[in-house]
């Protein structure tokens, strides 16, 4: 089991917990590629990730295709909402691709696994004011460093559950 750390808004900080909660509530997180200086917008949209050469993303977008390929099912994600942990979660199926979003998925990203286990940061802390502040300046990334603020505080969220 892997840890991940993600944000379900890139680029919508106004919408973001608005957009985090529908996500969750869905059971999905996700993804998608925004705005590429040069390209169209039925540029943007650069495909299936598992694709064998998916289409050209930019540099700060490059860590999007491991959520297609390295994330797997089981691995733990901390959800963040500007730089402060709002949910952990467990993924609970495999990468999923679609080229338009049906409107009853209630999400808005190309991008998606299911997800369950959803537990809520404000019923683990409960005084908000004691909330610690973890920034974050990526959309999606694996969390490698055991001594690192995001996977420390998972690790303690997992065994206060047990």
């Amino acid at each position: 089991m892997a840890y991940w750390r993600m944000q379900l808004h890139p680029g919508e900080p106004s919408d973001a917990l608005s957009r985090t909660v529908t996500m969750l509530a869905a059971h999905f997180i996700g993804l998608d590629f925004g705005y590429v200086p040069g390209l169209t917008p039925a540029d943007e949209d650069v495909g299936d990730l598992l694709r064998e050469s998916p289409a050209p993303v930019s540099e700060g977008q490059r860590s999007y295709r491991a959520f297609a390929t390295e994330m797997k099912e089981g691995d733990r994600v901390l959800i963040m909402v500007h730089n402060f942990s709002f949910a952990l979660c467990r993924v609970a199926g495999g990468y999923n691709y679609v080229r338009e979003i049906p409107e009853e998925l209630r999400i808005w990203f190309r991008h998606f696994r299911r997800v369950d286990d959803v537990r809520y940061y404000g019923d683990f802390v409960k005084d908000a004011h004691s909330w610690e502040r973890i920034p974050m300046a990526n959309a999606i990334g694996p969390l490698h460093d055991q001594n690192g603020a995001a996977f420390r505080l998972i690790q303690r969220w997992l065994d206060a559950a047990r």
